[in-house]
């Protein structure tokens, strides 16, 4: 049994959700402003205090009324993908969804269609999303990544940390952030790790700690299920002959019969044993084999390919003079025979294909690989008073982290809402040149959501004025933005007031795209008794479908 809800009811209940969301994460908009305080009824002791957008978007699980609750459940998914993805400009994404509906839908209640409108808007968003691009910068130089890492964190002592780290690292490193002490503090790390699971902890026996160091090692990288006894020893003995000190094998699987003989080899006592399994996706474990290879020197042998444990060629294993292993991952410090040409090609080849490529998970994939090839990881140690101290500082280093590699790869944007305030002469002179009804009014709405980042954020510093502010930012030149503390327009390398572009970029997609998207939303199908959703857009396993049915 269903209730269904028609219009024009439909577009009044996504707005009054939309709006009393947006009500909870604009607030934080700008850096006059402070947390928001989240009052659970099953949390014992004083409200949370959160100021990112993402994560009180995220907290919000349901609204009372069920028909405000599908606009707000919309705009939560909307800025937990944000969040996930660019760790910033979730509040700027509100406030370019909420303007779109209600500039929306103001225009379809006199009339307009929905669809039409919402294809105008597609291409006015590009239009934006172009004159954005126009206006980006690189950033060059540590005290210029310390600048916008104080912009995102808040923290003088996250943005040196990060300064250091992206200094000395490259943008596609992995950053791990940690429990550590009362104080933060960062360490480099050499070499590359995998993640990777053991299929026997016969291998720890003995050590103190669950980190195991291997010395003069040769890999096997294969994704075979080895269950051959005979073969293996026949590799172990003639690895071990050559001279080798340790064996790593990367497989698939390992049978029982396999795993059983790691623990007899035990009785070799200057020579280890190691199995290794890559975890992931199929894509991610393939890459992990083809970078291992690279890195060592060996080749990757396949069942496929017809490559047989039997038949193997001591040419085709890998080697590493140090390398490490724990229960979760292997990497290689120092000392991997791979060719310094071939990996400096392959990294190039990634780059090329990082850059053209709008997957974003596609993306991530192709990232994790170039700074795993380069080399080269860091830890950020996170101290506190106490727990959720520890933990709220984490999260915002997290979120730094997310925003400035983006930013380092993709520019920088002056902040401030200035950039996009910046598109409104594209936007007017695409109005201009256009007679159809439906176009004029999407260029229109996108004008005025072009400056209502930036009213909102002055409304949060209290401005009384801010069309004022906005006509003297619309006045100056090229390489100005607003800055708060000039009270006014000012020159954004002197006032730090930038933004990373692909974050802001991202904004505009999600904002826009998503508000355009749901103003074609005609009818919602309330189930009797619906499935919660904790986590924004997932349900639980046994779940088939969803808790809202959109018509």
């Amino acid at each position: 049994m269903s209730r269904i809800l028609l219009q024009p009811h439909t577009r009044e209940a996504l707005k009054s959700g939309i709006d009393t969301l947006a009500a909870a994460i604009t607030p934080t908009l700008g850096p006059l402003t402070g947390p928001v305080a989240l009052d659970d009824a099953m949390r014992k002791g004083s409200p949370e205090l959160l100021d990112d957008g993402g994560a009180i978007a995220r907290r919000v699980l349901q609204l009372e009324d069920r028909d405000a609750d599908v606009g707000a459940m919309l705009l939560r998914e909307t800025l937990w993908q944000q969040r996930e993805r660019h760790g910033d400009a979730t509040a700027t994404a509100a406030v370019l969804y909420q303007t779109v509906f209600a500039e929306g839908h103001r225009f379809i209640s006199a009339g307009g269609d929905a669809m039409s409108l919402r294809r105008h808007l597609d291409t006015g968003m590009k239009l934006i999303l172009r004159s954005l691009q126009e206006q980006v910068h690189q950033i060059l130089g540590t005290e210029a990544i310390e600048q916008l890492a104080l912009s995102i964190s808040g923290d003088g002592d996250v943005a040196a940390a990060l300064a250091d780290i992206f200094d000395v690292l490259s943008p596609h490193s992995p950053v791990e952030v940690r429990d550590g002490g009362r104080d933060l503090q960062h360490e480099f790390f050499l070499g590359s790790f995998w993640e990777s699971k053991v299929p026997s902890n016969i291998v720890f026996e003995g050590i103190v700690g669950n980190r195991l160091e291997l010395i003069n090692t040769a890999w096997l990288i294969s994704d075979f299920e080895l269950n051959d006894v005979q073969a293996l020893v026949a590799l172990v003995t003639d690895v071990y002959e050559a001279g080798y000190d340790s064996l790593a094998i990367v497989a698939k699987s390992f049978s029982e019969q396999v795993v059983a003989a790691q623990g007899a080899n035990g009785r070799m006592e200057d020579f280890t044993l190691v199995y290794l399994e890559p975890t992931g996706l199929v894509d991610e474990q393939e890459a992990a084999l083809e970078d291992l290879a690279l890195l060592t020197g060996g080749q990757v042998l396949r069942a496929i390919a017809g490559h047989k444990l039997e038949d193997l060629d001591r040419g085709s294993l890998g080697k590493s003079e140090l390398a490490w292993l724990d229960r979760n991952r292997f990497g290689i410090i120092s000392g991997g025979a791979g060719d310094a040409d071939a990996i400096g090609r392959e990294i190039t080849a990634l780059e090329r294909r990082f850059e053209i490529t709008d997957d974003e998970r596609r993306q991530d994939l192709l990232g994790a690989r170039i700074g795993r090839l380069r080399g080269g990881s860091a830890v950020i140690y996170c101290g506190g008073s106490s727990e959720s101290e520890m933990r709220y500082r984490q999260e915002r280093v997290n979120r730094a982290i997310t925003t400035l590699r983006a930013a380092l790869l993709k520019g920088i944007l002056p902040g401030g809402g200035t950039a996009l305030i910046r598109c409104i002469k594209s936007l007017q002179a695409a109005h201009d040149m256009s007679d159809d009804f439906h176009e004029r009014a999407a260029y229109k709405i996108l004008m005025t959501v072009a400056q209502a980042p930036c009213r909102r954020l002055l409304e949060n510093a209290g401005h009384e004025y801010p069309g004022v502010v906005i006509n003297d930012i619309v006045r100056s030149g090229n390489g100005y933005g607003l800055a708060l503390s000039a009270d006014g327009a000012a020159e954004i390398h002197q006032s730090g007031i930038v933004d990373s572009a692909a974050a802001l970029m991202a904004a505009v997609r999600n904002g826009i795209g998503g508000a355009a998207l749901a103003l074609t939303v005609d009818t919602i199908v309330h189930r009797v008794n619906p499935p919660l959703a904790i986590e924004p857009g997932g349900l639980p396993a046994s779940a088939k479908m969803g808790n809202i049915e959109l018509k």
